[in-house]
């Protein structure tokens, strides 16, 4: 919200920012002497002549004339802001050059593993000079007058990652995810060679820039085999990467794995370029993590038809559960792609959209005899120089979708939309009201009743399925009783939790 401040104060206030020079100053206060101008109207004349940014403007009228710089940078504008950092569009002052500062916050740097990994991270991607990775300038540590704050800063990208474009535009035509997907594997091929598994492939960490080009973001969980280095062991993270694209092995033990559990990554992104949707998207986090080691996805032809067999036959291969049957090298994938491309450039079915012949969401995963895997310890969140992250949808969007209603319908509908937005990394507050709410379901106290009730509402909302809380048997016994009481209390502190998180509610 902006002040209403005078246009003396904001003309002092501006000198002291430090965003303009004297001889700027000079101009902005000949051009407007006589006092009856707004401070709005003086960014809005800024803004026009490039001296303001829309960010800097929105600061300097909340009467904040401080964080405009950061070491060498003058601060654009802010771009994203994660859990673990935030994303800025930042100019060097001496060369001109407009970079994206990914920026810790100072809270960070004395949790667990934050600080090293994200100099590592700087360390990694300096390292590897390749097309097909986001390339990084530099890492510097400065100050903010109290604590230091350290930033690495990265080429700023112009564009969308896959995640967002599908979840815009639905699944791709089957040329275009071909491509892309290729792309990654040759940038997958480099980082390999150079003794580096990325260790969390997925739509959300493959950028589309918009000359077509596309990067691997995010090197925070690469593992180095060329280091004695080994983060995760040091601080006992067993299992690391985004449940929905986990390789069986990585979930087991994510200090074991090799270039293959990127392969597998790799075609579950493939899977869901094609498809819309992950390969195994019902349950927890847990749940799924289970379902990568025993259970096969839907076939791509249960969602269209156009997708031909030779290419289904990678893909297979790319997901092969043994990753001893499984494409061994990115090389080998990224060959395979190639010459599928060369057999089939004249066919221009490729180019179109697909066909669609059920809803993403409607497809179930069939079990094998594949044996359960070893326990999991926890996943991380990370954000990457993008818009947006991939993992959690926002709770606009949520009550745009859900419309009024009462608090059991808004939870249990609240519930499925989470879970439909593919992955809980983002918000663990978000992952444990799914978690409470299945558990629930197990005991018989959740039901998901036919299909053709509040049909046409799914259809209006964009929801797959409605969830309803059902009433506690009489016969239970009161431990039971008490118990379920227990969960649904948890239930409304979890969900008000989440709607605080997103800024929907003010608790007192």
């Amino acid at each position: 919200m902006s002040l209403q401040l005078s246009p003396s104060s904001f003309l002092q206030m501006l000198a002291q920012s430090g965003l303009l020079n004297e001889d700027q100053l000079r101009a902005v206060r000949k051009r407007f002497t006589d006092g009856k101008t707004s401070a709005s109207d003086i960014c809005e004349w800024l803004q026009k002549r490039g001296i303001l940014t829309a960010w800097q403007s929105e600061k300097l009228l909340q009467a904040k004339h401080r964080g405009f710089f950061l070491g060498h940078y003058t601060l654009l504008q802010k771009i994203a802001r994660g859990g673990m950092s935030s994303i800025y569009a930042a100019r060097h002052r001496t060369t001109g050059d407009v970079h994206a500062l990914k920026v810790l916050p100072p809270s960070r740097t004395t949790q667990a593993s934050y600080l090293p990994r994200f100099k590592r991270e700087a360390a990694i991607a300096q390292r590897l000079q390749h097309p097909n990775i986001v390339k990084v300038h530099g890492v510097f540590e400065e100050t903010d007058g109290k604590d230091p704050v350290h930033f690495m800063a990265m080429e700023l990208l112009t564009g969308r990652d896959l995640f967002e474009i599908v979840t815009q535009e639905g699944a791709m035509p089957v040329r275009r995810a071909v491509m892309l997907i290729q792309q990654a594997a040759t940038g997958l091929e480099y980082a390999h060679q150079n003794g580096l598994v990325h260790r969390d492939i997925k739509p959300g960490n493959l950028f589309l820039s918009d000359d077509g080009s596309l990067r691997i973001l995010d090197l925070g969980l690469a593992q180095d085999f060329d280091s004695d280095e080994n983060l995760t062991r040091e601080h006992n993270e067993r299992v690391l990467g985004t449940a929905d694209y986990l390789a069986p092995e990585q979930a087991a033990d994510s200090h074991t794995v090799d270039a293959r559990a990127d392969i597998y990554a790799l075609g579950c992104s493939l899977y869901f370029l094609l498809t819309g949707r992950p390969p195994f998207t019902e349950g927890t986090l847990i749940q799924r993590l289970v379902a990568h080691q025993t259970k096969t996805p839907d076939a791509v032809t249960a969602f269209r038809d156009d997708v031909p067999e030779s290419l289904l036959e990678i893909l297979r291969r790319m997901m092969t559960k043994d990753r001893e049957q499984r494409i061994g090298s990115a090389a080998e994938v990224t060959q395979l792609l190639s010459q599928f491309l060369e057999d089939t450039k004249n066919e221009s079915q490729l180019d179109e959209r697909p066909r669609v012949l059920q809803h993403a969401g409607q497809a179930s995963s069939r079990a094998t005899d594949s044996p359960l895997p070893i326990a999991v310890a926890r996943m991380r969140a990370d954000t990457h120089p993008t818009a947006r992250d991939d993992s959690s949808p926002s709770a606009a969007d949520l009550i745009q979708r859900l419309g009024a209603g009462n608090f059991d319908s808004f939870l249990t509908q609240l519930a499925v939309a989470v879970e439909s937005s593919s992955t809980f990394t983002a918000d663990d507050r978000s992952a444990r009201l799914l978690s409470t709410i299945r558990e629930l379901q197990s005991e018989g106290m959740v039901h998901t009743p036919d299909s053709s009730i509040d049909e046409a509402a799914d259809v209006d909302s964009g929801i797959t399925g409605t969830v309803a809380i059902a009433l506690p048997r009489p016969r239970r016994r009161w431990g039971m009783i008490i118990a379920c009481v227990a969960a649904l209390v948890a239930c409304v502190a979890l969900t008000l939790g989440v709607l605080w998180h997103y800024g929907l509610v003010k608790l007192p």
